[in-house]
């Protein structure tokens, strides 16, 4: 609500007008998509579904005027895919009002399968249809499918919050004004076009094709045999309890994020699983991409789009033992410090798509790694009872509609884990969904690996509970070892 309250007070720019219309050049992840097509494999079904409870009494005419004031202040969701004269992908967005909440909105009884399918035929880039939406009487729920190329998880979290400055606005029976996002999506892009070229990033190339030449952990999926519909799922929740410390304690303790300690645990986990030992693996990290550093007075706090970063990383175990790693021992201290520096000697993500995939100069064509790894942060609430008079996403929403409605797209990775923070009736809980190719990996396999991932994050907290943690070099300037800092710090805890 704080942020609702917030975003409610921002006006339009006076600076120069950033309205995201006219011609988008495409960005790393767009033309990763677009190299997808290259291959074979279809792109329009891309997208991304969510269920959202309305506020009771909602009709399908309330749901007209919500999803009109969506579309018309967010651009991306207006994009049309064209072809540029190299027969290159470039994207186009027209006015506000060009797009009709009328033509993208179904209505229906009851959710069904054959319902949700059709919705996502419905997508179609090329003809500017980014958004397909229906619109459940039964329930009052709104089930939202975007094409990815106009959406993120970050960008779920702002259409939920202008659905509620919509909703009140027009409950109070006042014209829907949204207020205005700050850069735009096409500015972006122009952003990373133009670094791409930076004589600083550029450097970074050598790094990245030494770690995109680390040999595959698992075989490749089959495109033939291995697609949405055939893959396997798994989905587990961590407990409260190690959840609240992983979201507070562990990171403060080793001062650094909870996406490093998550990363850190999957690379630990990942070791054990396979039995390589200190030998480096690959991972295929997703990371949210909205790196506002990138240029003066960028503000994406409330733009809509797919700002996703991909780039490898190598993850490389200390020779643990397992039972140092479930028990907390200090020498897993020592292997979560050492994994944390080789995080922070890493390039920065974004660079590694804006070198691949938009400086032509470059050569990094590596295949991606098979094993992919994403934490989307904390998604709020795990249902909604359509209590109250606000909007709000049931993240469990198409639990009922079968895996039949997932279209045959070709597996990009062997092995997937999206994570994601899930508030419960009894606190936060981490969610672990796992995707595999049936053709490499079965469920008993992959149910061990994520026991094993579990148990990885729970002896960390264990040893945070002992007292370990502490920092590492790249936390102070004075240019000090890991032994010089670890015998500071005993001097000064025996102080």
């Amino acid at each position: 609500m704080a942020r609702l309250a917030r975003t409610a007070t921002i006006t339009d720019l006076d600076a120069e007008s950033d309205d995201g219309t006219g011609t988008v050049i495409a960005t790393p992840i767009i033309r990763w998509l677009e190299s997808q097509e290259a291959a074979g494999n279809p792109v329009d079904y891309f997208n991304q579904t969510v269920v959202v409870q309305a506020p009771s009494g909602t009709s399908e005419a309330d749901v007209l005027v919500m999803l009109q004031a969506l579309l018309d202040r967010h651009a991306m969701l207006r994009a049309r895919v064209e072809e540029d004269a190299a027969g290159r992908w470039t994207l186009t967005v027209p006015e506000p009002g060009t797009v009709t909440a009328a033509d993208c909105l179904h209505t229906i009884d009851v959710l069904t399968d054959d319902a949700v399918i059709q919705a996502g035929v419905r997508l179609n880039p090329a003809a500017g249809q980014m958004v397909s939406a229906l619109w459940v009487k039964s329930t009052g729920r709104l089930v939202a499918i975007v094409h990815h190329l106009a959406i993120d998880g970050v960008s779920w979290r702002i259409l939920l919050e202008d659905l509620n400055l919509a909703w009140a606005q027009h409950r109070a029976g006042q014209p829907v004004t949204l207020p205005q996002p700050g850069t735009s999506f096409q500015r972006w892009a122009t952003l990373l076009a133009e670094h791409a070229h930076d004589p600083k990033v550029v450097a970074q190339t050598d790094t990245w094709r030494q770690i995109a030449a680390t040999p595959a952990a698992l075989s490749p999926a089959s495109p033939e045999t291995d697609t949405l519909n055939t893959a396997g799922n798994l989905a587990v929740n961590l407990d409260v309890e190690t959840t609240q410390m992983l979201l507070g304690e562990v990171p403060a303790a080793f001062h650094t994020g909870i996406n490093d300690i998550l990363l850190i645990a999957f690379g630990l986990a990942l070791a054990e699983f396979l039995g390589t030992g200190a030998e480096r693996i690959c991972i295929d990290v997703e990371g949210h991409g909205r790196d506002e550093e990138l240029g003066a007075d960028v503000d994406l706090s409330r733009t809509v789009g797919w700002f996703t970063a991909k780039y490898p990383v190598a993850m490389q175990a200390a020779g643990l033992t397992w039972s140092q790693v479930v028990s907390g021992d200090p020498a897993l201290g020592a292997a979560i410090k050492t994994a944390k520096e080789q995080l922070r000697t890493l390039p920065d993500g974004l660079s590694y798509g804006m070198l691949r995939y938009l400086n032509d100069n470059v050569d990094l064509d590596a295949a991606d790694p098979p094993i992919a790894f994403n934490y989307l942060g904390r998604q709020g609430a795990a249902t909604a009872d359509g209590s109250g008079d606000v909007w709000q996403i049931c993240w469990d929403g198409l639990a009922t509609v079968s895996p039949g409605v997932k279209p045959p797209i070709p597996l990009t990775h062997t092995l997937a884990l999206n994570a994601g923070t899930v508030d419960t009736d009894t606190g936060p809980a981490l969610c672990a969904i796992w995707t595999w190719a049936p053709s490499v990996l079965n469920h008993a396999q992959v149910s061990r690996l994520s026991q094993l991932w579990f148990d990885a994050l729970t002896g960390i907290c264990t040893h945070v509970r002992g007292g370990g943690g502490g920092l590492t070099p790249s936390d102070i300037v004075a240019g000090l070892s890991q032994e010089q800092i670890d015998e500071l710090q005993r001097q000064y805890a025996d102080s």
